[in-house]
């Protein structure tokens, strides 16, 4: 298998309704998503996916949708968690067939992040 990864930045605020700390408030995050993908075999250009076009579908699909946003708006309890199981569920709808998503790590600063991968699944 041959991957790609592409890193993808977005700003957004939220609280975290069932949380007992300070994260209950108001407040936002620099988000930083890395999306990994991978194929088996190369297309006809010699690559897995054009960056151009993982492009396109990570910003419609995600980045577009939450970027300076309220993610109270789109997720009942807006953890790393949840959004990226949200995440890895658009993905996996939205690539082509001949790729398939191998990760993702969201990072909500710059010492915390969560993981979804495949290998995880195994």
């Amino acid at each position: 298998m041959i991957t790609i990864t592409k890193i993808f930045k977005f700003e957004a605020s939220h609280s975290l309704p069932l949380h007992a700390g300070k994260c209950k408030n108001l407040h936002g995050h620099s988000y930083r998503l890395e999306v990994t993908i991978g194929s088996n075999q190369l297309n006809e250009k010699g690559m897995v996916m054009d960056f151009g076009i993982l492009t396109e579908i990570v910003n419609l699909k995600i980045i577009n949708k939450l970027d300076h946003q309220h993610l109270n708006q789109f997720y009942e309890c807006p953890t790393a968690e949840n959004m990226i199981s949200d995440f890895m569920s658009e993905m996996n709808k939205s690539l082509p067939s001949y790729v398939f998503l191998v990760s993702l790590r969201l990072w909500e600063t710059e010492t915390c992040h969560a993981d979804w991968s495949r290998i995880n699944k195994l």
